[in-house]
């Protein structure tokens, strides 16, 4: 996982092909593979080599949260939910309650109009694993539902654990600036600004496709 999370691509990608080459029963590599062609926006082969890792690992709530996403990008949205519900059980079963699980199941939901449900899912995942993200989707949530201090909190929670995440920022200034704290608003928006040029900084996956 360490290539991936340093944005290495090519080294990851080139590393995971030859453990997959030298050992077909490496369900992780082949697990981060899926990862890394997600990332780069080609969710059918994502796919393709997430369900050979659950093949060898049927209880990877992982491969199952993003073999969740994959079918999503892909239209299949009465796959995706399950998939996201099953990973949500299975991270419980095992006592690692996946943020990501929660953070994809909370955003289905909200798409198809259960905001409520959305909330008690995302809230769930606050509770058990707190993660920026997944905050930053349930502070937006908690704002549009008018609860304004405890929204206010969970961005800021977000902030603590990430602060170079640029979403909790701008949700936690537009907050701030519906309740009439213009200078505070702007010093959010000020790092908001800052956190998403080195975003957008970061390096894009290129490889898988040429």
């Amino acid at each position: 996982m360490t290539n991936l999370e340093l944005k290495d691509y090519n080294g990851s990608y080139r590393a995971w092909l030859k453990a997959v080459d030298l050992d077909p029963k490496d369900e992780k590599s082949k697990y981060f593979l899926g990862r890394l062609f997600y990332e780069a926006d080609l969710p059918n082969e994502a796919a393709a080599w997430l369900r050979e890792a659950l093949k060898l690992s049927p209880d990877d709530f992982q491969a199952t949260t993003y073999l969740g996403l994959c079918a999503e990008a892909l239209g299949l949205d009465s796959t995706a939910g399950p998939l996201y519900r099953n990973a949500i059980v299975e991270s419980n079963a095992q006592k690692k309650p996946y943020s990501w699980a929660y953070l994809s199941l909370g955003n289905f939901l909200k798409k198809h109009g259960d905001e409520d449900q959305a909330l008690r899912v995302l809230a769930e995942g606050a509770q058990k694993c707190p993660e920026a993200h997944e905050l930053a989707a349930f502070g937006a949530l908690l704002a549009t539902h008018n609860q304004v201090q405890r929204a206010e909190q969970i961005l800021r929670q977000a902030i603590a654990l990430d602060p170079g995440l640029s979403q909790p920022h701008y949700r936690l200034g537009l907050l701030l600036k519906s309740t009439g704290r213009l200078e505070e608003s702007k010093s959010e928006m000020i790092k908001f600004q800052q956190a998403k040029e080195q975003e957008e900084k970061a390096p894009k996956i290129t490889v898988l496709r040429k």
